[in-house]
This record gives C-alpha cells, sequence and structure tokens, in this order.
C-alpha cells in the first residue's frame, strides 16, 4: 500500500480539487494508482502500490449494500482466516484483496474489530449508517496517521505534506517541537511540528461525529507485562517463540508480487532469512544488503556468510561516502517531520536497491531489539539502578568523581561521550534516564541550545505518560515499553516506512507479528537480558539457524562513520545557520560544537546531525 487522505467539511470549496491535490503529494516512485470518493462534505482517496488482488483490490472498497466504505494502507495478515470466519456469517466478497475484509469486519463488530486485525495498517472507515468516520492505526505504529481539527473541517493522511495542502491546515510552527525533537531525536506521539496537526498514536482510534463535527480518541491495545511466566524453562520459550516467529515469517510471504528480504548479517535479519527458507527454496529469496568501502564501517561480510549458509540470491551494494552525500540531499529535502536518525540514509539506499531490483515487498528484522532486549542500556540500567539504592552522594557523586579521573582523550570519542552520558544521567529518574542517554542533547545543553525557549513541560510528560501506563514489573520490561512506546514508533518505524515509501516498497516485520509480541512479553526478563548478555532467548533459536560467529557477534545496526560525515558537512552547516529564522536554536553555540567537532577535542557528531536534518526540514517545511 501507499497513503490514504481524506477530509470532512461543510465549508464547500472544489472537494474534487482538494482531495487531488492532498494524494498528488503522496505521489513517490513506482506504480501507483488512485481511487477517490467525494460524497457531501466528505471526501475519501488513496493512492495504492498494489500487492494483493493486483486486479479488484483498488479502493475506495464497500460492503455489501454499499453502506460502509474503507480507505487503507498496510496489510491484514490473517486476512484469510478472518475472511472465511465472514463468509460462514452470511458476508459476501467481491473481491480477493485484504481490504475488503475490513468493511465486513466493522459491519459485524464495530470497534471490536480492532481486537481481530493481525497486521500493519491506517485507515478510514465511512459509515453511513451511524454518520461518522471511523479511523485506526495499528497495535506498534507500523503505518503513520495524521489527523487536523477544528474551524468546522476534520482532514487525515498518511504524511503531513498532504495535510498541507487542504486549505483549512495552517503551515503554524509548534513552538514545543523543537525541544521535543532536540530531546528525543524526533517528535513523540501525538505531537508534530505543527501546532494544529497530531499524530494519531499506535494502537488507538479515532471517530468523528458527522454530525456534531466532535472527535472522539480511544486506545484499544497495549503492550501488557503484567503476565510473565516466570516458571517458564528456556527450552519451552525457544520452542514457543520458534513457532511463533515461524508463523509470523509464513503470514509476510502472502505476495501477489516480488518479494525479497532485507540482509544485514545481525541475528534479526538473518534469522528472517533463515525461516524464510523454511516456506521457500533459497534460490526464490532475493536478499539485499548494503556495505561502505570503508571497511571498518562495511558489515557485509556477515551477510554474505548468512547467504551462502540458506543459498539465497544475495544482492550486495557497496557505497562511497561521495554517494552517501548525494542521497542526504535527496531524501533529507523530503521528511515533511524531523528525524535525527542518520541511518535513515543506508535505509533509503536499500530501499532503493531493493526497489530497483523489481521487488515491491521486502521482509525486516525491525522490532527485535525493543521486544527481546537487545540494547545494551538494558543491562546499564540494571547497575544505575544498584547505584539508585545508595545514599545521593554515594549513588550520583561518587561515581561521577570517579569518571572525572578517566583519562578522556580524542581519540576514544566514542567512549567519552558514552562515560559522559552514563554519568549525566546518574541524575535524572530512570524513565527520563532511558530516553537521554540516547538524546542528541541532555537537558542542560537543551537550554544553551534553545536558549529563549523554556524547556517545555511536555519534554518530561510524554515519558511520564507511559511511565503511568506501564503494566509490569522491573527495570528491563519498563525501558523496553519505553523504547517500543517512543523510540521504536515515531523514530525507527517512521524511518522504515518514510524511506521505503518514498520508491514504493512495502516493508514487513515478523518481529512485530501480534503473536511474536505477545511471545515476548509473556518472557522473563532474565530471558532477554542475562548479565550483559542481551537478546538471550532470541541468540538461543537463532543458534539453530545460524553460524555462531553471526550470532555471537558485535552488532552496531546501521555502523556509519558519522564523525567523519560532519567534517563534511561542517561547512554546509554553518552556511545555513547564516541563512533566515533558525527556529531558535542558538548559532553560536552551534558554532561551538562545530570547531569542538572539527578541532577533535570533542565528538559531536550526533548533535550537529541532529541540528543538521533539523535545519534542512525547518528550510523545506517549516516556514509559514
Amino acid at each position: 500500500m501507499c497513503g490514504i487522505a481524506g477530509f470532512f467539511s461543510r465549508s464547500g470549496g472544489d472537494a474534487e480539487a482538494i482531495l487531488r491535490s492532498m494524494l498528488e503529494a503522496q505521489r513517490h516512485r513506482g506504480p501507483n494508482s488512485e481511487g477517490r470518493l467525494v460524497e457531501g462534505a466528505v471526501a475519501l482517496g488513496m493512492r495504492r502500490l498494489s500487492v494483493i488482488d493486483l486486479a479488484g483490490g483498488n479502493q475506495p472498497i464497500h460492503n455489501e449494500n454499499g453502506s460502509i466504505s474503507v480507505v487503507f494502507n498496510g496489510e491484514i495478515y490473517n486476512f484469510r482466516e478472518l475472511r472465511r470466519e465472514l463468509e460462514e456469517e452470511g458476508h459476501i466478497f467481491s473481491s480477493h484483496t485484504d481490504t475488503e475484509v475490513l468493511v465486513h469486519l466493522y459491519e459485524s463488530h464495530g470497534r471490536g474489530m480492532l481486537d481481530r486485525l493481525n497486521g500493519m495498517f491506517a485507515f478510514c472507515l465511512l459509515d453511513r449508517r451511524a454518520g461518522r468516520l471511523f479511523l485506526a492505526r495499528d497495535r506498534v505504529g507500523k503505518k503513520p496517521l495524521y489527523y487536523a481539527h477544528g474551524d468546522g473541517a476534520f482532514a487525515f493522511a498518511s504524511e503531513i505534506k498532504s495535510l498541507l495542502c487542504h486549505p483549512a491546515v495552517r503551515r503554524e510552527a509548534d513552538p514545543a517541537a523543537a525541544a521535543l525533537y532536540f530531546t528525543h531525536g524526533y517528535v513523540p506521539a501525538p505531537f508534530t511540528p505543527f501546532m494544529g496537526i497530531r499524530k494519531l498514536p499506535a494502537g488507538h482510534w479515532l471517530e468523528l461525529d458527522l454530525a456534531s463535527g466532535e472527535i472522539q480518541v480511544g486506545r484499544y491495545w497495549d503492550l501488557d507485562y503484567s503476565q510473565v511466566d516466570e516458571d517458564l524453562c528456556e527450552e519451552e520459550a525457544v520452542a514457543g517463540l520458534e513457532s511463533a516467529l515461524l508463523a509470523a515469517v509464513e503470514r509476510r510471504l502472502i505476495s501477489d508480487v516480488p518479494l525479497g528480504v532485507f540482509l544485514s548479517g545481525g541475528v534479526d535479519s538473518s534469522l528472517v532469512v533463515a525461516m524464510m527458507a523454511r516456506f521457500r527454496e533459497g534460490r526464490d529469496i532475493h536478499a539485499f544488503s548494503i556495505g561502505f568501502h570503508e571497511k571498518a564501517f562495511d558489515e557485509s561480510g556477515y551477510a554474505e556468510s548468512v547467504a551462502r549458509a540458506w543459498g539465497v540470491d544475495h544482492h550486495v551494494t557497496r557505497f562511497s561516502d561521495a554517494e552517501m552525500f548525494s542521497v542526504i540531499d535527496e531524501i533529507l529535502p523530503r521528511m515533511d517531520e524531523p528525524l535525527s536518525d542518520p541511518s535513515l540514509i543506508p535505509t533509503y539506499l536499500l530501499s532503493k536497491v531493493t526497489q530497483d531490483s523489481g521487488i515491491v515487498v521486502a521482509l525486516s528484522g525491525d522490532g527485535a531489539d525493543e521486544m527481546f532486549g537487545g540494547y545494551p542500556k538494558y543491562y546499564i540500567h540494571r547497575y544505575a539502578a544498584w547505584l539508585d539504592r545508595l545514599p545521593g552522594i554515594l549513588g550520583r557523586d561518587v561515581p561521577a568523581w570517579l569518571f572525572s579521573q578517566v583519562p578522556l582523550k580524542a581519540e576514544n570519542n566514542i567512549f567519552n561521550y558514552k562515560v559522559e552520558r552514563f554519568v549525566s544521567g546518574l541524575r535524572l529518574a530512570p524513565r527520563h534516564r532511558n530516553q537521554f542517554w540516547v538524546a542528541p542533547f541532555m537537558p542542560d545543553e537543551l537550554t544553551r541550545l534553545l536558549p529563549e525557549q523554556e524547556v517545555p513541560r511536555a519534554v518530561w510528560e510524554v515519558t511520564d505518560q507511559y511511565d503511568s501506563r506501564f503494566n509490569g514489573r522491573g527495570v528491563v520490561d519498563r525501558m523496553m515499553y519505553f523504547d517500543a512506546k517512543m523510540m521504536l514508533q515515531d523514530m525507527y518505524l517512521a524511518k522504515v516506512d518514510r524511506a521505503s515509501m518514498a520508491v514504493s516498497l512495502e516493508v514487513r516485520s515478523p518481529f512485530l507479528d501480534l503473536e511474536v509480541m505477545d511471545a515476548a512479553v509473556h518472557l522473563p526478563w532474565q530471558l532477554k537480558v542475562r548479565g550483559r548478555e542481551t537478546k538471550y532467548l532470541l541468540k538461543k533459536l537463532a543458534s539453530r539457524y545460524l553460524p555462531h560467529d553471526v550470532v555471537y557477534r558485535f552488532k552496531r545496526g546501521f555502523g556509519l562513520p558519522l564523525a567523519v560525515w560532519m567534517r563534511t558537512l561542517a561547512p554546509r552547516i554553518s552556511e545555513t545557520l547564516t541563512q533566515g529564522d533558525c527556529g531558535g536554536i542558538d548559532a553560536a553555540y552551534v558554532q561551538s560544537l562545530l570547531r569542538e567537532h572539527l578541532d577533535g577535542t570533542r565528538d559531536h557528531a550526533v548533535k550537529l546531525w541532529a541540528v543538521y536534518a533539523y535545519l534542512t526540514w525547518l528550510r523545506n517545511w517549516g516556514g509559514s
């Protein structure tokens, strides 16, 4: 699928033209078809990347009597089972697409339909009988859904740029958005960079009453860690996870178009490849990897060893820094919401290479870290929790003094950076520490970067809100919950969606299958993080399928020479700071960061990239 858009307005205007412009804003590279419905004050439309039922799946799609219509972005992986149940209830289908399941399921279950869906989705149903629009977003936020409401109008879309085409939506910057962005590296839901535009959070629905124009938003799902099976033995846990993940992979192989897989050589994507080979011949599996000419950052050799082990058709493309820089200029200006994750660049390149090879759908390993404890910070939290139990002077001041005695050398900037972050985080509550350990800017740095703004309460309240909703015990599960609800939803999944959709490629994530996530939350945390071993149980499963050196190696994710990049990008940043409004950023402070980075005395690559991505967004989308 590609994207949806629509609106409700009694104020008139050329609804057809408005809807057409909203859909045009979502035009991407690759084959797309378009469908529209304009009916009174309601307009619905979508741009379709055809994946299932190529001929009969065009939207909007209606139920038997035409009382319910839907536009839908995503995939419903259990649609065949749902269709059989609905047909037994007497529903009549006119196509073979997964989209049609939605109108009949809503007909029978109303809002309760959401409990039955296993997939990634954002959709809008027009219920003519009840006089309302019903919108929903999938459980973890694989598919985006933005909306604007006010002045007698309501509009929604898969992309902010579509909403900005609607005359009732004003391009008015949210003063709190910059602080939110530089705190998190993204703008967390429900906020966006614009005052009048909001994200529907993952696992939520929205209803618009067409008579009154009022909206109601509710949550239908959340990760629940309260039912952990403490008696689960390791062997049973591995077997249960294997069964759930195999089923998730098999569900994601349903496609009427060519299908491939992203293969980084890490344990997550490698395990997906190995499990695909249980259902397809290796030569029929098309795996795609990218590498770098700089050997220190090229991990494609691990991907090649996995591909050889399973006999898959492996495509490796290596890129130079110069090619990376050309892609930066290509993808960053298209981002209608700023993201500070530099792996957007290789993700876009990988998506482009994959789509250029004729692939329309690709599987990935996204979500494994957040579901199974893949980040080192999870065991570091346990050390910090031990220090928290000590009196203040011992728990915070003494560790800070000890680390201050560690010789910080320019040639060991990564170590320096992590030490400073750890010490600074000890002064924060664990829920805020989890965020600021990976944030572009710490609170004191934020006040220097944005001196004219008070740090808004929203910076703290977003995390506090999720903290109050966490249902479970233990610091590891709590921090994994935060990362799934925030960083995964609004940074990593957003990155993959924007990068892949820009080239009309659909990406499916077996680790975010409903059954797999259910298995993950029932695992004791000791089976996720054991000592300093992350993803303990997942690696036990992977060792049944993969070479030992692939499973038990240090994994960088997309390891990038970011510090080197920033030396090349430094003149661009410096020049951009002199060109008009900087969104409240203190240019002198950023210039001081640039000087220290170029001198080699400090590594400010993470901060500088975040600033560069934000300024690029501001120049392209932040103006009035």
